[in-house]
C-alpha cells in the first residue's frame, strides 16, 4: 500500500488540508492518507484546542472519504511530536506500505530544520504540494531546503488559500466559516465554543 502521511497541529483541521491530501492522493497514486495531529508541535507556538480535540476534529474532518483516517499515533506517544518518530513508528507496524509525507512547499522550504531531516527522507518520499503559480521548486531549490530531489514528488495543484489561524480570528471576531471547514467540524467548533477568544492568535 502507497500510504500518506499529512502532520499538523490542525487548529482547527480546515478544506485546505483536505484539498493537499487529495492533490497528494492524485500525483503520487496513494492509497490511503493518515492525518496525524500532534501532541506538541516542534516548529509552533501551543495549540489552542486540546489534542483531544484537534483529534476529534480531524475524524469528523475525514468521515466521507474512504482513503482518508484519522490517526492518533502522536497522541498516544506524547512529548514532542517529531515527525521522524512517526515515520519510524509506521515503518516498523506498517512494514510493507510504502510511507509517502505530505507537504505543503512553506514547510518543505524549512525542511533541514527538521529534527533528523536526513533520517526522515530514508523513511518516506516526500510529497510537496504547491498551488499552481506560486513559485514551484526546481532541483536547486530542494537541494537548499535539504531535500534530495530523486526522494521528492512535485505535485502542482489549485488547493484553497486557507489557513487556521484566519479561521480563528474569524471565529473570535464572530464570523462565519463556512467554506473554509467541514460541516461536521463547523458543528463541533461550535458545540463546543473553540476559539472565542483568540487573543494569543
Amino acid at each position: 500500500m502507497r500510504l500518506g502521511i499529512l502532520g499538523g497541529t490542525f487548529d482547527p483541521i480546515h478544506l485546505g488540508h483536505l484539498a493537499a491530501a487529495h492533490a497528494a492522493v492524485e500525483c503520487a497514486a496513494l492509497d490511503t492518507v493518515l492525518f496525524v495531529p500532534s501532541a506538541r508541535p516542534p516548529h509552533r507556538s501551543e495549540a489552542r484546542a486540546s489534542a483531544q480535540m484537534r483529534f476529534e476534529m480531524c475524524r469528523l474532518a475525514v468521515t466521507e472519504d474512504a482513503k482518508f483516517e484519522a490517526s492518533d499515533l502522536e497522541l498516544l506517544r506524547g512529548g514532542v511530536s517529531y515527525t521522524v518518530d512517526s515515520l519510524q513508528e509506521l515503518s516498523g507496524a506498517r512494514a510493507q506500505d510504502q510511507l509517502h509525507l505530505i507537504l505543503g512547499w512553506d514547510a518543505a522550504k524549512l525542511f533541514a530544520t527538521w529534527h533528523e531531516p536526513a533520517r526522515v527522507q530514508q523513511l518516506a518520499r516526500i510529497v510537496v504540494v504547491s498551488r499552481p503559480g506560486a513559485m514551484e521548486p526546481g532541483t536547486e531549490l530542494l537541494r537548499s531546503a535539504g531535500l534530495e530531489p530523486s526522494r521528492v514528488v512535485l505535485c502542482a495543484r489549485p488547493t484553497p488559500d486557507i489557513s487556521a489561524s484566519s479561521i480563528r480570528d474569524r471565529i473570535a471576531a464572530g464570523q462565519s466559516i463556512a467554506g473554509l471547514v467541514t460541516d461536521g467540524v463547523a458543528r463541533y467548533i461550535a458545540a463546543h465554543n473553540l476559539y472565542r477568544d483568540n487573543r494569543q492568535g
